[in-house]
């Protein structure tokens, strides 16, 4: 039997998760970057968390992602041979006592109290300011993004399935029941190019913002944990003494470099919650890509035969991936159809 030729654009969390999912046997699976120039996995923490704490609730489809997280970065992790995907406590720093009161009474509910650990006697680092109490959550963690999309792009290389260099639009013309894009023939293109989806035409009716975020590496003079911390912004161990903080959101901001006043506001934040001194090793900023209802957003052209959209993950990716990834392989391998709430076709107007 003949592979499927499919061309990934984009090798992003979202690109590298859904190449691995295509059946080896029945696919050949070419993936097209231009190397993270601007890629917001390449800056974004990898962090994930089953709540919503704005409202303490259990995040949308928690359990059903979680567990498609599991499947999908185990089996990513035996083939690379890497470990990249940690499971960590998460301590939320209850910001006034109403906050501590709204989590007390949802931890009672069997949906939201599965996600949470009893928290009741257990100390942070003596530096962590809290005067309203911290709820721990379990089953958060995060992806080492940088450690996963370099062993993604050797093994691709290695097996001669990357193509490195920018995506031009104009090249890519359908014709004789196939995509042509360089010279090369597709059965499928499927466009997984995060906050640059307006520049490219094809999809440009779905609304995907680019929301730029800023991230800190720092090392604390004094502070240690091996535990995330959650007080709007985040503190995330990552090893060697060394700690990400974020993350900022800065929606219309055309600015791609990293500024003072997004150093100095993470910074602000942060000591209002770490009584410590902190060194600067790293400062960046990337963009998410962001959609007005926060889900991801996949699925086939409406006029345009084998033409997909794989995007719209926007601070989540790492958890909204595998389970997005799985349902665009099924709808392409058997034509299942993609639940409704991430189907591109609820932004298509006709």
């Amino acid at each position: 039997m003949q592979k499927e030729n499919i061309l990934i654009v984009g090798q992003g969390i979202a690109g590298s998760v859904l190449a691995f999912q295509f059946p080896e046997d029945q696919f050949e699976v070419t993936i097209l970057d231009d190397g993270h120039l601007s890629s917001s996995s390449m800056v974004a923490a990898g962090m994930w968390n089953p709540l919503s704490f704005k409202k303490p609730s259990v995040g949308w489809n928690s359990e059903r992602l979680l567990a498609s997280a599991r499947e999908v970065y185990g089996t990513i992790s035996e083939k690379l041979k890497i470990d990249f995907f940690h499971f960590l406590p998460l301590n939320r720093i209850f910001p006034d006592q109403r906050s501590a009161n709204d989590w007390d009474d949802k931890s009672t509910e069997r949906t939201f109290g599965q996600f949470v650990i009893n928290s009741y006697g257990k100390k942070l680092h003596p530096l962590v300011k809290q005067p309203f109490g911290h709820g721990t959550v379990n089953h958060a963690g995060w992806c080492d993004l940088p450690k996963l999309l370099k062993a993604a792009r050797d093994y691709f290389s290695k097996n001669n399935q990357m193509i490195e260099a920018s995506f031009d639009s104009s090249k890519l013309h359908y014709e004789g029941g196939a995509w042509h894009y360089d010279g090369k023939k597709y059965d499928h293109v499927i466009l997984a190019t995060g906050s640059k989806n307006s520049t490219l035409g094809y999809f440009d009716w779905v609304p995907v913002y680019p929301n730029k975020g800023q991230v800190l590496t720092v090392k604390p003079k004094e502070y240690h944990s091996v535990e995330i911390l959650n007080y709007g912004n985040f503190v995330l161990p990552v090893g060697d003494g060394k700690y990400r903080v974020g993350g900022t959101y800065e929606f219309n901001d055309p600015n791609p470099e990293i500024t003072e006043e997004s150093k100095q506001k993470l910074l602000s934040k942060l000591s209002s919650v770490v009584a410590d001194e902190f060194e600067i090793i790293d400062q960046k900023a990337g963009y998410r890509p962001t959609i007005p209802d926060r889900r991801p957003t996949i699925g086939e052209h409406p006029n345009n035969k084998n033409l997909y959209l794989f995007n719209g993950f926007g601070s989540k990716g790492v958890l909204y991936a595998p389970d997005a990834a799985k349902q665009l392989v099924a709808a392409i391998t058997h034509g299942t159809p993609i639940d409704t709430d991430i189907s591109v076709m609820r932004y298509f107007k006709g």
